[in-house]
């Protein structure tokens, strides 16, 4: 009787281990998502997004361009008339001293042939004679040579001085167009712009079951930096829209947001006091920095001062790649921990990630 007993008492306790496992299975099954992922980070950005900023900043240097030509030419046809005009001065003036040196030249004529018809005048008639005996060549020679004749061109009566001529002035240099350039300069002041769609920032935390990862895309922000400045006055501020994380399963993004109270603080932010660079963490020819940035974390209205170390780099676009990761507690910011049932329950630190990126903003540019 007793060994019936103990049987029945252990198919009970067996029907009663299975139905208890069935019920925490449908309590459950929401909560539990089995999802495969590739080994890509998941920080990178969308190589569409990257091909479409390429693009639109393609499309501003070519308008930049279109317009500098057109001023360029314009400077080309103003100083091309400006020669042009220069060039029929010189014409005019070189006509004006033709038409004097023309003058000049008819009046030397007639009095050269005034002079010819005195010169004529005072010559003596011969009167026929013998001839005369043969003389010494030598001596008519000498005679004639003694008597010299002198003859004076008068100045001409009416003599005009010739004009001055104008001196055209030098025209610019109309071949020296200036043409839009993007210069990146990490050794002084500039003001950097976020990228929309192009930066993410997430969490990655860690749960009884798995580990898990929160992410977005809706970051906003800019800020101003001098890579080379020793103090590191940096300034500026970066956004998230704390309603935009998502962790690939509803249920558990529901309670996420709940947690993070977005209804009443829609955005996370992190304002940027200062950059304190690591020894010989700023090379200005590579244009590469690394460091750490202090600042204050806002989160779910709750601030504390922190400080994440970053890498800075510039890719062949010029946009300003900022990356970097720091631990955090939930606790810290009144967040609460999530925990399901008491079997589930994630840990109060999480490791928060940036992947930024930037571009430089033109001077002046608001």
């Amino acid at each position: 009787m007793a060994t019936k007993l103990l049987q029945w008492l252990g198919a009970l306790f067996i029907v009663l281990l299975v139905a208890t496992a069935i019920g925490g299975l449908l309590v459950l099954k929401d909560r539990v998502r089995v999802v495969v992922q590739s080994d890509a980070p998941t920080s990178g950005p969308d190589p569409t997004a990257l091909l479409r900023d390429d693009v639109q900043v393609l499309a501003s240097r070519m308008g930049e361009l279109q317009a500098a030509l057109s001023q360029n030419f314009d400077r080309l046809q103003a100083a091309i008339e400006e020669r042009t005009a220069a060039r029929h001065a010189d014409v005019i003036a070189l006509r004006q001293e033709v038409g004097t040196a023309r003058q000049l030249l008819d009046r030397l004529t007639q009095d050269l042939v005034a002079l010819r018809g005195q010169v004529r005048g005072l010559q003596p008639q011969a009167a026929p004679q013998q001839q005369p005996a043969p003389a010494n060549p030598r001596v008519e020679s000498a005679a004639e040579a003694a008597v010299p004749v002198e003859v004076a061109p008068s100045p001409p009566a009416h003599a005009e001085p010739a004009p001055a001529v104008p001196q055209a002035k030098p025209a610019p240099g109309f071949l020296s167009f200036s043409l839009p350039a993007v210069q990146f300069r990490c050794d002084e002041l500039q003001d950097y712009a976020l990228l929309p769609g192009l930066c993410r920032v997430g969490f990655d935390a860690k749960s009884t079951l798995h580990d898990f990862t929160g992410v977005t895309e809706k970051v906003a922000g800019r800020f101003a930096a001098d890579f080379d400045d020793p103090e590191g006055a940096w300034s500026g501020e970066v956004t998230v829209d704390a309603g935009s994380l998502v962790t690939g399963v509803e249920g558990r993004d529901t309670d996420m947001w709940e947690h993070l109270a977005t209804k009443e603080h829609p955005q996370i932010r992190f304002a940027i006091q200062r950059f304190r660079p690591a020894p010989g963490g700023i090379d200005v020819q590579k244009q590469t920095a690394r460091g750490d940035i202090d600042g204050k974390m806002t989160i779910r209205g709750q601030t504390r001062s922190l400080t994440m170390p970053v890498q800075l780099e510039v890719d062949p676009q010029k946009r300003v790649v900022v990356s970097g990761q720091v631990p955090l507690k939930l606790s810290d910011y009144g967040v609460p921990v999530p925990s399901q049932l008491g079997i589930i329950n994630m840990q109060d630190e999480v490791v928060v990630w940036i992947a930024l990126r930037a571009r430089m903003q033109p001077k002046g540019h608001k």
